[in-house]
């Protein structure tokens, strides 16, 4: 008959043996690989990336045009309009002719800074470009006063718009391609409204 299970004392007539206790030998130690760092490469084992002239042009212009949303450019205002557009802009036949004044985006830009919800809007800007630049304006400027015009637009007590914040733009055929902030989630004047992520 032996002990129960998990009982820790051992039966009389269990025979105790020494444990001989062997010295472990030290074994020398394998050499380890050298680490590979971008340093230490060889010339041979290096990869160039070339970037032609246009490329790196295309990123200055993006860079040119890219403006903080909360960092104020100017104070002034210049008066300019939206360029209504129809909901498909004409790719898909439409029966109604209803137009807006621009369209949420469905895209995420990355808005350094930012603890609020703002939403894109892509739209185009009209304003006479010319007159404005022979006045010392820059494109910059002129892009962020048009979007400080806008923005100060009155429908009764509240913003038409909304607060406005410029954002990314370009300039093509005198009229302003223009992506802006909005902290107004749905307007009446705009196509769609701002995707929640």
């Amino acid at each position: 008959m032996g002990r129960p299970k998990g009982s820790k004392n051992k039966p009389k007539d269990a025979i105790t043996e020494e444990v001989k206790v062997e010295a472990k030998q030290e074994e020398p130690k394998k050499e380890r690989k050298p680490r590979i760092t971008k340093a230490s490469k060889k010339s041979d084992d290096e990869v160039s990336y070339t970037v032609d002239e246009e490329t790196i042009e295309i990123r200055k212009k993006l860079d040119e045009n890219t403006l903080d949303p909360f960092e104020v450019i100017t104070n002034d205002q210049i008066e300019c309009e939206f360029v209504e557009l129809t909901q498909w802009m004409s790719i898909v036949p439409e029966s109604d002719k209803e137009t807006r004044s621009g369209r949420y985006s469905s895209c995420f830009f990355p808005v350094k800074g930012c603890n609020n919800l703002v939403w894109p809007i892509v739209a185009y800007i009209k304003t006479d470009l010319d007159k404005h630049r022979a006045a010392g304006y820059t494109d910059k400027t002129i892009y962020a006063a048009c979007i400080n015009y806008l923005s100060a637009q009155t429908s009764g007590k509240k913003k038409k718009y909304g607060n406005l914040m410029p954002f990314t733009f370009s300039i093509k055929d005198d009229k302003i391609v223009a992506t802006f902030m909005t902290d107004t989630r749905k307007n009446a004047h705009f196509w769609s409204e701002g995707v929640m992520r």
